[in-house]
């Protein structure tokens, strides 16, 4: 089968490599019909992220179609379509005892990352059946696709920051396809979101996706504007989803009064100067999460209610053939929402 191949820092390759077979009775095999490809992955291949180890194929942001099931399978059946979350955890370390979070496992499974646990980049994919979740039909594969950057939205708001309600003011820094799902999820809420965005591509097509206040930080004082939106209370509900050090301390000088942050983006090795002192004079709270633990089958539920649309976010498709083109154009970020990735190119929708 054809699989992309990340073999190291700037080396990625397409090739036949053997198509997995089922070797436990618990596993499925499942014909990839869509992969996104996800801002680790790209970090991973430019060697500003160290989560992966080479070689692999990478892919954790993909839908497919059941064409094999061990023995022991139990809720799984041929023909379904299903998605699969990154994480397995052990379920005996003390961190799965105490806290029981997959993404934090001491001894964590983790899908599209690693040579022994490859991802969905390829034509063909097997996985235990624990880490799979069928999909309802009124949801399209592509949609589905998306469950897991959508889930690291619905989990930053519901999951760690407290739920919105339509009195928040709702802060989202980064326009990205997890930044635009924050602010979708928000308005959906009734809550007023500011996006917080440089970049004029994405400016747009949050605003093609219905945001109604953008505030750019390289042309506007970003303080005085949200003061000047909220009333000079400030947001009550900062996403945090750049990672970049000017962002997050911002994020701290326009928190309400009680106010929560939730760190989202990628900022490890990021040395960040900032007042911390004022969080205590807010009684503010910062919070932060990796990933989305548990909020696949509520997200797969926000996606079969139909409230807005998500299909917007996707902005390039390619053939597996072109993943290069694909990563490149990914990596550059200023002119691109989310990139699929087509194992089948006849499945690409005719524009």
């Amino acid at each position: 089968m054809k699989a992309v191949m990340l073999k190291g820092v700037n080396d990625l390759v397409v090739e036949d490599v053997p198509t997995p077979k089922i070797s436990s009775d618990d596993e499925v095999l499942i014909k990839i019909d869509i992969c996104g490809i996800c801002g680790t992955d790209l970090h991973m291949w430019a060697g500003t992220n160290y989560e992966g180890t080479f070689p692999f194929i990478p892919g954790h942001e993909w839908s497919g179609t059941v064409v094999e099931i061990g023995k022991g399978v139990k809720k799984i059946q041929i023909g379904d379509r299903v998605i699969g979350e990154p994480f397995i955890s052990c379920r005996k370390c003390d961190i799965c005892h105490n806290i029981g979070l997959p993404p934090y496992c001491l001894n964590i499974k983790y899908y599209g990352f690693t040579p022994e646990t490859p991802g969905g980049m390829a034509e063909y994919h097997c996985s235990p059946e624990e880490r799979l979740f069928k999909i309802p039909d009124k949801i399209s594969d592509e949609e589905a696709a998306l469950v897991d950057p959508i889930s690291c939205s619905y989990y930053a708001i519901w999951g760690r920051a407290g739920g919105v309600a339509p009195h928040d003011n709702i802060g989202v820094f980064g326009a990205g396809p997890i930044g635009i799902s924050a602010m979708l999820i928000g308005m959906i809420a009734g809550a007023q979101v500011v996006l917080i965005e440089p970049q004029a591509f994405r400016q747009k097509m949050a605003r093609d996706m219905g945001a109604e206040i953008i505030i750019d930080p390289y042309k506007q004082d970003t303080v005085k504007e949200v003061l000047d939106l909220t009333n000079g209370l400030g947001l009550s509900k900062i996403i945090e989803c750049s990672g970049s050090p000017d962002a997050i301390k911002t994020a701290i000088d326009v928190l309400a009064v009680a106010g929560v942050i939730n760190l989202i983006g990628h900022s490890i090795g990021e040395q960040i100067p900032m007042e911390i002192g004022k969080i205590a004079w807010k009684h503010g709270t910062i919070v932060a999460a990796a990933g989305s633990p548990f909020y696949y089958p509520h997200t797969v539920t926000l996606l079969s209610r139909g409230l807005t649309d998500f299909n917007k976010l996707v902005t390039h498709r390619f053939p597996i053939d072109d993943a290069l083109e694909a990563f490149t154009i990914g990596n550059e970020g200023s002119e691109s929402g989310k990139i699929m990735i087509y194992p089948d190119a006849s499945k690409i929708p005719k524009k």
